[in-house]
């Protein structure tokens, strides 16, 4: 029996031998050993998140050396000596195989490293494929340097967590390259290589897989130690290593699963499957800049902090620049690891009277003057439907730019009617509203005041238009998107992606509407508008306040020359459930002139500072007063004598006309609307322009009996007790 054995073995190995004549070195890769994560960056290119699998070539003279004897002490500690496999050797593990043996058994490094990285070398266990295994594996320890097939080895060999390669494995488990690993952490790196999808790395010694890496932990060091390796002080020492509980290569960082979703959506627009975000290679830079991110949390936190607000009440700010349409930084929520929801890109809040501005472009754009006047009575019935303003002081004429800075509801539900609400909507979807939001209705009387459901991403996207000078571009988060070599990609629909589609911007609007725009918006932001406290003092900014019905949501959204912000507020129960933010914190009712407009304002100050001040393009006071512009009133003359019987005629066209006819220097470029008399009393604002603050308004004079210097009029003396609250919309 023995000497039937001999002679199978040597015919074995005289096989063997014409095999290894005729078995080159593949020259192709194994497709497992080219894969590439994708690499998310921030937009100063530092890493925001790896996704798919996990590689990172690395040099073998930047792996430390006690990595590298860690990883030989587990797998093969014979390797820098070993001389190959000698064909009788190869014919006895062929032996084995034919006679029921099997091919199992341990395999160099330089066998794992053919079988990791040549096409050609499947996984399976057949005689046929490990025959050519070992071919194979005996030509590289003779034609190749063992440095390199140890380099190969440890740039491909399976770690686990989707990871390939020794330094992937490092960011995997513990979160930091490998030239910063220990012995301890080397050697667990070392012995997962055994049973990746097996062992434990996390959670208490009781779990089988647990205590089984620590069985193979201890074996590797053990035979660092054997090979003179590691010293038996440290041994002694050594401790089983903590790992991290999940694959990443970035800090804890409650807004890194914010950005790295709003960035998947995002590519799967773009027409990038799975396959090739995980396998590809990509090099994804975002327009996130990380310092601001991060201050997103910070401000909201202080934010909560000094007004008293708990955790009811749930905030979004995202920041968007003009000039790309990049979002710099979007506030999530408190931290993604305990709420996924992202208040910024899903959180969806009527925007309340911020949504005015769309309005109001959709005018200028039609030739309307901002001087054209019109009925801001507290109370009106406009297409079926009452409505009034936010207060009864609220009650005159006001030209465009008073009704903006002041928020005139009732007026601009009218203006709505008058450029007609189709074309509000075609405006809206120019500046950034996707279609099919949801309110966005031409049968909505109530459209002007913001009854649609949108998200602090999509209102300062409309913003960054009038920021633009007319230009829009679409809100996006990706910058770049490349292969490792910082090449176009080609989507799944064979399209090269050289371009992206945010990269074409569209004119909504002329640069004088968005001048007259950002000049109407700016007097809010200015004493006798809604929102003085988004002030940043000499640089110039404009925006708009918004408040909601029963002040379920508060938002302020603004924009200087660099950068369009939108800050939204809103309270919500357990259930999602929608609340009132009527007695919140330090608030008997919160407005969008308050909070929002303070954080808005604490955000803004740290992302300008220190950057050069520029300014707005002046107004060009363009379009004509519409024919339908509500005259104001004309105060009665002071004088009871009767009109002079001789009144000249001062009709245009009219010959030989005195001088008294003739329009002076100063006269207003729009005779047809009739200036503010002394003789008309001031609303709470100081408005009109022009008017008597020492008159009694009419309606609701609590604000003014309010004043010292008013409180002894015969109107004060029977009014109810003064109003304290300022109220702003």
């Amino acid at each position: 029996m023995v000497a039937v054995a001999s002679v199978m073995i040597l015919g074995l190995a005289t096989l063997v031998i014409v095999a290894y004549a005729n078995t080159p070195i593949p020259t192709e890769k194994q497709q497992d050993a080219i894969r590439q994560e994708s690499v998310i960056t921030y937009a100063d290119g530092s890493p925001l998140a790896r996704i798919g699998t996990h590689r990172e070539n690395i040099p073998l003279e930047k792996v430390p050396k006690h990595v590298q004897n860690a990883v030989l002490a587990a797998e093969d500690r014979g390797f820098w000596t070993e001389p190959g496999i000698s064909p009788t050797g190869i014919a006895g593990a062929m032996f084995r195989a034919v006679t029921g043996g099997g091919t199992a058994g341990a395999s160099t490094i330089t066998q794992q490293m053919a079988r990791n990285y040549y096409a050609g070398l499947s996984q399976e266990r057949t005689v046929s494929r490990k025959l050519k295994e070992i071919l194979i594996s005996i030509r590289l320890g003779k034609e190749m340097d063992k440095a390199k097939v140890l380099e190969l080895y440890l740039n491909t060999v399976p770690f686990g967590r989707r990871s390939y390669g020794i330094q992937a494995a490092s960011r995997a488990y513990f979160h930091k390259p490998v030239t910063e690993i220990n012995e301890s952490e080397a050697a667990m790196l070392a012995a997962m290589i055994q049973r990746p999808g097996y062992f434990a790395t996390y959670g208490p010694a009781s779990n089988p897989a647990k205590q089984a890496l620590i069985d193979r932990w201890n074996y590797v060091l053990d035979g660092m130690v054997e090979q003179n390796w590691l010293d038996e002080g440290k041994r002694a020492a050594a401790k089983f290593p903590q790992t991290e509980k999940n694959w990443s290569d970035v800090p804890d960082d409650p807004n890194a699963g914010y950005l790295e979703a709003r960035v998947l959506n995002e590519l799967k627009e773009l027409g990038i499957n799975d396959q090739m975000l995980e396998t590809g290679g990509l090099r994804i830079k975002t327009t996130f800049n990380k310092g601001l991110q991060d201050y997103t949390n910070k401000a909201v936190k202080e934010i909560r902090k000094e007004n008293g607000l708990g955790n009811d009440i749930q905030f979004g700010l995202t920041a968007i620049d003009p000039r790309t349409g990049g979002v710099v930084a979007a506030y999530g929520g408190p931290d993604f690891r305990k709420q996924q929801f992202d208040n910024s890109f899903q959180g969806k809040v009527q925007p309340g009277s911020s949504f005015k501005p769309i309005v109001l472009a959709t005018a200028l754009d039609q030739g309307i003057s901002l001087q054209t006047t019109m009925d801001g009575s507290y109370k009106r019935t406009i297409g079926g439907a009452t409505f009034t303003n936010d207060n009864r002081a609220e009650n005159g004429i006001y030209n465009l730019k008073q009704m903006t800075a002041m928020s005139i509801n009732t007026s601009y539900v009218e203006l709505g009617q008058k450029v007609q609400l189709s074309n509000v909507i075609d405006m809206a979807k120019k500046m950034g509203v996707p279609a099919g939001t949801e309110g966005l209705d031409p049968s909505f009387t109530s459209l002007p005041l913001g009854v649609i459901d949108t998200t602090p991403v999509t209102m300062a996207s409309v913003y960054s238009t009038f920021a633009a000078k007319g230009v829009h571009r679409d809100a996006h988060v990706i910058a770049k998107v490349t292969d490792n070599q910082g090449n176009p990609i080609t989507n799944e629909k064979g399209q090269v992606l050289e371009k992206l589609p945010w990269e074409k911007p569209t004119r909504a609007f002329s640069e004088g509407v968005a001048a007259d725009a950002t000049s109407a918006m700016a007097a809010v932001v200015k004493p006798g508008g809604t929102g003085t406290r988004a002030s940043l003092g000499p640089r110039p900014v404009a925006g708009k306040t918004g408040t909601t019905d029963e002040n379920k949501s508060a938002w302020f959204v603004g924009y200087t020359p660099e950068l369009a912000t939108a800050s939204a507020m809103w309270r919500q129960d357990k259930k999602g459930n929608r609340l009132s933010l009527i007695g919140v914190g330090n608030y008997s009712q919160v407005y969008g002139g308050t909070v929002p407009a303070d954080l808005f304002k604490k955000f803004m100050t740290k992302a300008l500072e220190g950057k050069e001040i520029n300014q707005f393009p002046p107004p060009v006071n363009g379009g004509e007063v519409a024919p339908w512009a509500k005259a104001r009133p004309v105060s009665p003359s002071p004088s009871s004598s009767p009109s002079p019987t001789n009144t000249p005629d001062c009709r245009p066209g009219q010959p030989n006309q005195p001088p008294e006819c003739r329009p002076t220097a100063s006269a207003s470029p729009s005779p047809s609307i009739t200036p503010p008399s002394q003789g008309q009393p001031c609303n709470r604002f100081g408005m009109p322009v022009g008017c008597n603050p020492d008159l009694p308004p009419d309606g609701d004079r609590s604000w003014w009996c309010a004043q010292p210097q008013h409180r002894d009029h015969p109107v004060c003396r029977d009014d109810d007790p003064p109003d304290g609250n300022n109220l702003n919309n």
